[in-house]
């Protein structure tokens, strides 16, 4: 018997040394320093069987070091070495210890003085995390992805001294991709993600292996360094190591560029000012540079002619940006994509301060659009979410304006009005399975009235704002220029409106530039009955099409149903309805305000109708027999 059970135990050993052999191994991918919390991040793709032990770590002296092992796991790109001066954290090395069996070892080596005991190993969804202070720290560790308040950030003493480090590439499969892979937005972002060529317009490829020596008064916060700039996609990306964060979009002339700055950022000297022509096929003749802006800022410049094509997308690793002509992305449907949307989480950090966690299924690829009057996220690669659940969690919540679109054929946008001040900040959880959203507010929200403020107002005046103006030319699509189309329509609406007898001013009568605290001065100073804004729409996607109206008091949301009941009975497209928004110049007036968007700019069969006279026509009639039947209504 004893024999029997002897055999048996064999038996099951050599069972288990057999499937723990053939075990897919993890994929140790990248590693990362984060200064400000004192905090190691080891970026791993784990395998079906996940990290196969508990995490724990030895203590060493002479000198003062931890080491640890993570058994069953390979080490992309090969060994990984930051070397650091003025931190408590001296050197950090990651290596394959042993390839029979496969075997990781991360080796930190401390100050002398530094109190091993404190460090704290965690697993967070398979990425190893070590806490050297403070050692509380949960799941919900996230990185800045997005941040406009970067500009004013305190920089740490901490000094680079040297690093050797590797390119890694995201690997194959680290995202998911769509069945009709060839064909679809999601395809033509990932294919940009994971080309690890580093190919540069002079026809050179540059070595992956890159050293840096710093200078020993450079004061760097390693987020992120840039060691790869190519174009891709009719795009520029941009991959390195560490997290990246970048800072709101904003535009110049002479010559047209759009300028996107990464703060905590360093660029390798060898790819520095260097011009790539982002169409090598002659398609465009758009150029990009990248340099080191400040010592601690890097900036990204295209010069093109149509800057405002350009959108900031991040991978899910947070390791590299793909700033891209959308218009370059393929517009055909996802059969399947890689994530859903979770649960989502509001708080409320003060009176002006508040945020929204989405978590999600899987990493999430995603863009960030700013403008002085919305933010718009686009989600690439998110399928679903359930629409009711987010209704019950935002509701009663500072976040209750946030509207989630799906969009069949790029993902999901979550949009939300703001004001010019407003600060955002948006970060991503280190798994990428979570984003954060933080909006700073720039002033104390004024309360809800449901009327508006008693004061003179002349019974029978309209005031009506074309959208944009002058240097400010809105959508732009095939050369056709919003200004051009608003300030067209809004001329045939106060034309009709006089000719039945009604008091009509105008914010912008000419193609001229107009400012949103301007508009509302002039309006204030008219003191109209109403103020009515007229937009084209526009959107990444070129699938959306039809008709909004936008309010933000309670008491214009009368003006808004009427208007937009009268535009949708005259005009053939989609009702895509009513929307609580904190547009400025409807936000900002204290007359009943709404703000109409005719239809799309970037949806081509509507923009060939935006452009006749009819559908002008069919419009400003609308607009001014909602106008006439809402104050009538008010007698």
């Amino acid at each position: 018997m004893k024999r029997i059970l002897f055999y048996i135990t064999l038996f099951i050993m050599f069972l288990f040394g057999t499937v723990s052999a053939f075990a897919e191994p993890s994929k140790v991918m990248s590693l990362h320093y984060d200064d400000t919390s004192a905090l190691v991040y080891i970026n791993i793709m784990e395998s079906s069987e996940g990290l196969s032990q508990e995490l724990k770590f030895s203590r060493l002296e002479n000198p003062n070091r931890i080491y640890f092992d993570i058994d069953n796991s390979v080490l992309i790109g090969g060994k990984q070495q930051l070397v650091f001066e003025k931190s408590v954290i001296k050197e950090i090395k990651i290596s394959q210890f042993t390839t029979a069996p496969d075997v990781v070892r991360a080796v930190i080596t401390f100050e002398e003085d530094f109190d091993t005991s404190k460090v704290k190993l965690v697993n967070i969804n398979g990425n190893i995390v070590v806490k050297c202070t403070n050692p509380t720290i949960g799941n919900d560790y996230f990185n800045p992805v997005y941040d406009e308040n970067s500009v004013n950030t305190a920089y740490s003493s901490i000094v680079v001294n040297s690093q050797v480090i590797q390119k890694v590439a995201i690997p194959q499969g680290t995202v998911e991709k769509p069945a009709n892979a060839a064909n679809s937005v999601m395809a033509d972002i990932q294919q940009a993600f994971e080309n690890s060529t580093l190919n540069n317009s002079d026809g050179k490829t540059y070595d992956s292996v890159v050293s840096i020596d710093l200078s020993s008064d450079l004061k760097l916060r390693t987020k992120y360094f840039i060691n790869g700039y190519y174009t891709q996609n009719g795009g520029l990306l941009v991959s390195g190591l560490g997290q990246i964060t970048a800072s709101k979009m904003f535009y110049l002339d002479s010559p047209k560029r759009v300028v996107i700055d990464l703060p905590n950022t360093f660029v390798d000297k060898k790819i520095r000012n260097k011009e790539l022509n982002i169409c090598p096929d002659g398609s465009c003749k758009d150029t990009a540079k990248i340099g080191q802006f400040e010592y601690n800022r890097a900036r990204l410049v295209v010069t093109t002619e149509k800057p405002e094509k350009y959108i900031p997308v991040f991978s899910a690793d947070q390791q590299s940006l793909l700033f891209v002509n959308a218009d370059k992305l393929k517009h055909t449907s996802l059969t399947s994509c890689v994530s859903n949307l979770g649960k989502v989480y509001v708080r409320k950090v003060d009176n002006r301060t508040n945020e929204i966690i989405m978590s999600f299924t899987n990493p999430v690829v995603h863009s960030i659009l700013r403008d002085d009057n919305s933010l718009n996220m686009y989600l690439f690669n998110v399928k679903s979410y359930n629409e009711l659940d987010l209704i019950k969690t935002l509701k009663n919540t500072y976040y209750k304006d946030l509207t989630l679109s799906l969009l069949p054929q790029i993902g999901v946008r979550a949009s939300i009005g703001l004001s010019k001040d407003d600060v955002v900040q948006i970060d991503q959880s280190i798994d990428g399975k979570a984003i954060k959203l933080t909006i700073i507010r720039g002033q104390v929200k004024e309360p809800v009235v449901t009327a508006p403020p008693k004061k003179h107002s002349v019974k029978g005046k309209v005031v009506l704002d074309a959208g944009h103006g002058g240097s400010d030319y809105g959508a732009i699509r095939e050369g056709i220029n919003e200004k051009d189309i608003t300030l067209d329509v809004t001329r045939r609406v106060a034309s009709i409106l006089k000719s039945k007898g009604y008091k009509v001013a105008l914010t912008r009568a000419d193609d001229t530039y107009v400012s949103l605290q301007d508009r509302v001065d002039y309006s204030e100073n008219e003191a109209p009955e109403i103020f009515v804004s007229i937009h084209v729409n526009s959107a990444v996607a070129t699938e959306p099409k039809g008709i909004e109206t936008h309010y933000y008091h309670e008491y214009s949301k009368e003006l808004a149903s009427v208007v937009h009941a009268r535009m949708i009975k005259a005009i053939d497209t989609k009702d895509r309805g009513l929307f609580k928004s904190k547009f400025y110049v409807i936000n900002h007036t204290t007359v009943p305000a709404i703000l109409v968007e005719m239809g799309f700019l970037s949806n081509e069969e509507e923009r060939k109708e935006l452009v006749t006279d009819s559908r002008k026509q069919k419009t400003a009639k609308a607009i001014a027999e909602g106008i006439i039947e809402y104050i009538k209504s008010q007698r």
